[in-house]
């Protein structure tokens, strides 16, 4: 049979098939375009809110419309960003009222304590011409005021901090002499203690240790860094054991202060939250002499000199307190 004419007309179906199903496609494509750009624009803007709100912006909004799942999607969002904000902005006020508090009872308290500071340090005097018992008496008012008056100093500094009115006072100086003074200062070290063991009285027992580069110039504030240095080194004295070593050096263009001890060394699960205000790690420390703030204020001294603070264990035992300021 000849299939010549059942060729010719199975090939002018395709034709004819190609060329109305390519101008109908192009017909269906504009709104099958419109309908996913519909669709996912409210998608885009979800992005884009939630985007925004991981960034911290908590105004951030989505524009709904409609009825539809997507429209009602949008909705809940808004719902839970205002609840959120809302949520947000109590912990805010609550927490710049707390600063308040404690800022404002602070400063209360200095004008009390300074005068009872100076009828403690009397009662000191003529404590040894008492009897036994109120002898006693006088020296643990006279104790638990002075910790009164550290905790309230610090209650005070670390509320500038909060309050983002902490200043640097900062000049050249030179860092180790600078440390030196620090630990003569408290008489953790001898008068003319340069590097290795002191000749002070807690010096010649080896307690503190000094190994300190001279000639070392930073931009510090003197009365912050001391702070830093005394309380690093008090906390080590304190809760480490002999021989507390200070070490000064530059490395990578940053001062390199370390305060290392020989005690037990900071517990895993305490490690990172050394830092932490009013942390302690071990329960027997809870009447401790510090005020539970010394190294918080540490760290915010050193950030305010563009620095950082970290604490970590010696592989062969110990604490040992790093803080690195740039040069």
């Amino acid at each position: 049979m000849d299939l010549n004419v059942e060729d010719a007309n199975i090939e002018a179906m395709v034709t004819a098939a190609r060329d109305g199903a390519l101008p109908a496609l192009l017909i269906a494509l504009v709104p099958a375009l419109i309908a996913a750009r519909g669709v996912l624009r409210p998608v885009r803007e979800l992005r884009r809110a939630a985007h925004d709100m991981g960034r911290g912006r908590l105004d951030a909004r989505i524009h709904a419309k409609g009825s539809d799942e997507l429209a009602e999607l949008a909705r809940t969002f808004n719902q839970s960003a205002a609840e959120l904000e809302r949520s947000v902005a109590e912990l805010r006020n609550a927490e710049a009222r707390a600063r308040r508090f404690a800022s404002d009872v602070s400063h209360e308290l200095r004008t009390p304590l300074a005068g009872m500071l100076a009828v403690t340090e009397v009662l000191d005097e003529d404590a040894d011409t008492l009897d036994s018992d109120t002898a006693r008496a006088v020296r643990l008012v006279s104790a638990e005021t002075g910790k009164l008056a550290v905790l309230v100093e610090d209650l005070m500094e670390i509320s500038r901090f909060d309050a983002r009115a902490a200043e640097l006072h900062a000049d050249e100086v030179d860092a180790a002499e600078l440390v030196r003074k620090t630990l003569q200062n408290r008489h953790w070290v001898g008068p003319g203690a340069g590097a290795g063991l002191g000749t002070g009285p807690v010096a010649a027992s080896g307690a503190v240790v000094t190994e300190l580069t001279d000639g070392i110039r930073a931009r510090l504030d003197p009365r912050r860094f001391d702070v830093v240095v005394a309380n690093l080194v008090g906390n080590a004295l304190r809760h480490g054991a002999a021989p507390v070593t200070v070490r000064v050096y530059e490395e990578a263009g940053a001062l390199v202060t370390e305060v290392a001890d020989r005690g037990p060394g900071i517990p895993d699960d305490v490690l990172p939250h050394v830092f932490d205000r009013f942390y302690k790690g071990d329960p027997a420390r809870t009447r401790s002499a510090g005020s539970g703030l010394g190294l918080a204020i540490t760290l915010e001294n050193v950030r305010l000199h563009g620095g950082t603070a970290v604490a970590a264990n010696r592989p062969d035992g110990g604490a040992v307190f790093t803080i690195r300021i740039p040069l």
